[in-house]
């Protein structure tokens, strides 16, 4: 057949003798594949119009903005809905099938698709990390970071998968396509390379590129010989390709492919074009298989440290572990001696050692419990010479001093100054951090963040606990004196226990010739107020005004205004008088 200057010479295939030729066709009747079937699919991939481009391009954009942020929220529901809408399965599969049939026009075009995605997706994510306002790596982050050869294994299915469902469409795989799109996971370890750009976290973006190479390469082997074992490379896209040429303009495109027809063309041009991806997929193999062995120590190594935990006394009140990177890090907090805690820990890293097989970092911290104070009391008491008390104190003074210093560092400012801080060691739950602060309240999402900030500075869980107190004042018309007590009193309960607050307090002046109820109800609240424990701090005043008024806050009160015929009056005067 002639061939004018846009066609290209039939394309080299696999080699089928008629045995193998009618094993192809068997398999391929056995899911319902006719040989005119198998044209078809190939046409409509050659025929792909461009009109389609912009719904592509646009369903790309959308994926990558909701993945990209499902990440950032830790939304594993809100990636799957980006998973879903994701179109990147098809320009790779395409790909796999036009090196299959030895296609150069649809693998070159396919291709190009496939790397021009790849930059959309990677470069839109690190645009958007930057515009965010934190980047805290969460869990859904974390995931794809570290991928094994395990990770490969679910591509490798899902390959198989996509290429049921591409030369089997119809509403009875609608169901296979959406669980292919959820499994083999493409644009989310694309989002994930972009966010690692965008921090400057190499890590992140290697660890991310590294499981999208590996989806990538499974899918590409595999959808090649799924598409060769049906027998697609018996399918002849000579005329096929020569009407698709014909439709495209003079360009890179025509040129590429005449050169790429020349490899294709060859005998065993399609034993190359399997090697391919395969060779890909085998350098990307060793460091999944070395990522699954550590994997693997780390579970082993956690599962086994975690039952010597759980056989400690019942005297150990916290304790935190950490086993990442071939290194592992345990610390314990215990009620009872110095001794006992000495013999744990050096107990613990002997054990652990022999587990792990290196030398752990294991750090105990002994709180003396009531028993172990009761029996140092008794040996002081049985002898006068004085003795030298091993004392763990100072290690709790430290965890608070550490305390202190992080939450200095992680503390919003928009929540108001902080007061005070207490560390609770509840029985098994994490350790807790009440925070005390006159300002806004931190709300669910601001304490868990902080918690957060607080457990990688400390190297062990903590939650923190919300204490607000409000700087607004809290003001009643001299009748409603009981409610304002009831809403003051709290208030002031804080100045009484925090150092660094003051109570400022205005009570009505005498009422003159008001009905006795009046009088006896407002001198019935004045004694109520002077009887709170906050009354006796020298940083609650109490003054005379029109209405009730109390307000908290780390500033001293501000002395009263002298009134206008009183300017020699001393500064103190009418101090405290409407509490007396």
């Amino acid at each position: 057949m002639n061939q004018d200057r846009g066609s290209l010479p039939p394309a080299g295939g696999p080699p089928a003798a008629p045995a193998g030729a009618a094993f192809q066709d068997r398999i391929a009747a056995a899911f319902g594949i006719a040989p005119e079937a198998r044209e078809a699919i190939v046409r409509g991939m050659l025929d792909r119009s461009a009109r389609g481009a912009a719904g592509y391009w646009l369903q790309l954009l959308l994926a990558m903005g909701i993945a990209s942020l499902g990440l950032v929220l830790g939304s594993g529901a809100v990636v799957i809905g980006a998973m879903l809408i994701s179109p990147l399965m098809g320009p790779i599969v395409e790909l796999g099938m036009g090196l299959a049939i030895g296609s150069p026009f649809l693998a070159l075009r396919s291709f190009t698709r496939v790397a021009f995605s790849i930059v959309t997706v990677v470069t839109g994510a690190a645009l958007l990390t930057l515009t965010l306002p934190f980047h805290e790596v969460t869990a859904e982050i974390a995931a794809r970071t570290s991928p094994t050869a395990l990770d490969l294994l679910i591509a490798i299915f899902c390959a198989i998968a996509a290429a049921y469902t591409t030369v089997r469409p119809g509403s009875d795989t609608t169901s296979t396509a959406a669980g292919t799109a959820i499994g083999i996971a493409l644009v989310p370890p694309l989002c994930v390379v972009g966010y690692g750009i965008g921090t400057r976290v190499k890590s992140i973006a290697s660890g991310a590129a590294l499981l999208f190479t590996a989806n990538l390469c499974a899918i590409l082997l595999f959808a090649i010989l799924c598409f060769l074992l049906l027998g697609y490379g018996a399918v002849s896209t000579a005329e096929l390709e020569h009407a698709e040429l014909a439709k495209q303009k003079p360009g890179a495109i025509r040129r590429v492919a005449r050169a790429l027809q020349v490899f294709f063309g060859l005998r065993h041009g399609w034993i190359f074009r399997v090697m391919m991806p395969l060779a890909l997929l085998g350098a990307v193999y060793f460091p999944l298989r070395e990522a699954l062995a550590r994997v693997s120590w780390e579970v082993r190594v956690r599962g086994a440290i975690q039952r010597m935990l759980d056989a400690l006394p019942q005297s150990t009140v916290r304790s935190s572990l950490t086993v990442d990177h071939g290194s592992v890090a345990v610390r314990l907090v215990t009620l009872g001696r110095a001794d006992e805690a000495e013999r744990i820990e050096q107990d613990l890293r002997d054990k652990i050692a022999a587990v792990a097989g290196m030398t752990p970092k294991v750090d105990v911290i002994a709180v003396l419990d009531a028993s172990a104070l009761e029996e140092v009391a008794a040996s002081v008491r049985a002898t006068s010479a004085p003795i030298d008390v091993v004392r763990k104190e100072p290690e709790l003074a430290l965890l608070r001093q550490e305390l202190a210093a992080s939450l200095s560092g992680a503390w919003p400012h928009a929540a108001g100054p902080l007061v005070a801080s207490r560390l609770r060691f509840p029985e098994n739950d994490p350790a807790v951090v009440e925070v005390v602060h006159v300002g806004p309240a931190l709300g669910d999402a601001a304490a868990d963040l902080l918690g957060r900030a607080l457990s990688r500075e400390l190297g062990a869980e903590v939650a923190v606990q919300d204490r607000a107190i409000s700087p607004e004042p809290i003001v009643a018309e001299p009748a409603g004196g009981w409610p304002w007590l009831q809403a003051a009193g709290p208030a002031l309960a804080w100045v009484d226990e925090v150092e660094a607050l003051h109570g400022c307090v205005e009570v009505p002046a005498d009422p003159g010739e008001k009905p006795r109820r009046d009088v006896e109800d407002l001198e019935a609240v004045r004694a109520a107020l002077r009887a709170l424990p906050a009354l006796r701090t020298e940083r609650v005043h109490v003054r005379e005004g029109a209405r009730w008024r109390a307000v908290v806050s780390t500033a001293p009160c501000a002395p009263p205004e002298p009134a206008p015929g009183d300017a020699g009056a001393p500064a103190d005067a009418g101090q405290d008088g409407g509490a007396r």
